[in-house]
């Protein structure tokens, strides 16, 4: 469930739906989404699919000009929980100028066209609010969602990345549901089909600046954490991503821009979207405890070792 998952994994860009922009500048920039977290425990195995619509993605660089990345006459559906662990599907693709840092990217989501399965079947729409930030660790600090008109909502996330000097760079974007998804009122562990509320949490990095932190939280017997928060806090304090630990304690942090992160280990955490996490067989009865700091290089996994609890 937290292992690296590969890249070409992903169906071949192109849909026929794609109206394609037209740029004259640079190399190319592959636009892809990636989610990094299995379904939040409060969901157990009910979750079988979260499809997300995608009508348009837009970046913005330093100077504030804009760029269609991608444009769908239909939206393209992504099922979200498909690419996990930092693997992702191409969703846009723009000629751009080498060495450019955008500041922003944007999503633009057909709502209606916006769903959850759950295993026994059954089907329910996707309830996307735009609540402030409810992050334990401001986690959603960065990203802000509106609605554009009826069933259109704008997902922006204000996150910095830089074009590299290859003419080809990906931009991974973790659509980060474990921080994103909370139950609407109504909803049964059973699975019912009850309606999830998402409160859209991004993390943004180009892949030739990304990297990768794993490590296992245990406690003072050694035995493993489960479902703690581990987040990396970057310079400026900014949450560079959070995962909850597996069954093993084992956890893997992705779509990490390169630099130095200090790791934090919730025991009690509170999502972007409002839901409570608690950890399982934490010995410290403190809400979070500071792990150690850590540096990591681009297309390197760094490893933390184990942290106690």
């Amino acid at each position: 469930m937290h292992g690296q998952s590969a890249m070409p994994g992903s169906p071949p860009y192109n849909p026929p739906n794609i109206v394609q922009p037209f740029d004259t500048h640079g190399g190319i920039a592959q636009m892809y989404v990636a989610v990094g977290d299995a379904p939040p425990v409060f969901f157990g195995s009910a979750l079988a699919r979260v499809n997300l619509a995608i009508s348009e993605i837009d970046v913005t660089d330093a100077s504030g000009n804009s760029l269609v990345a991608a444009k769908y006459s239909t939206p393209r559906v992504v099922d979200l929980l498909q690419f996990q662990d930092g693997s992702g599907d191409s969703v846009g693709q723009a000629s751009v100028n080498n060495l450019q840092t955008y500041r922003q990217i944007r999503f633009v989501i057909d709502a209606g066209a916006s769903s959850v399965l759950y295993t026994g079947g059954l089907s329910a729409p996707l309830n996307f609010v735009t609540d402030n930030d409810s992050s334990s660790a401001h986690a959603g600090k960065a990203t802000s969602t509106a609605y554009l008109s009826a069933g259109r909502v704008a997902i922006t996330e204000n996150g910095t990345f830089s074009i590299g000097s290859s003419a080809s760079e990906l931009v991974n974007v973790d659509f980060n549901l474990m921080e994103s998804l909370a139950p609407s009122v109504g909803y049964h562990s059973s699975g019912s089909g009850a309606a999830l509320s998402v409160r859209p949490t991004l993390f943004v990095a180009a892949g030739s600046n990304e990297g990768t932190i794993s490590g296992t939280v245990v406690n003072q017997n050694g035995a493993p954490v489960s479902n703690a928060v581990v987040v990396a806090v970057g310079q400026g304090n900014q949450v560079g991503n959070a995962v909850a630990t597996n069954a093993s304690g084992n956890f893997l942090l992705h779509t990490l821009a390169a630099g130095t992160y200090r790791l934090e280990v919730y025991n009690q955490y509170t999502n972007s979207a409002g839901a409570n996490f608690s950890a399982t067989g934490a010995s410290s009865n403190r809400d979070r405890v500071k792990g150690i700091t850590i540096t990591i290089s681009p297309g390197q996994t760094a490893n933390a070792g184990i942290i106690q609890d």
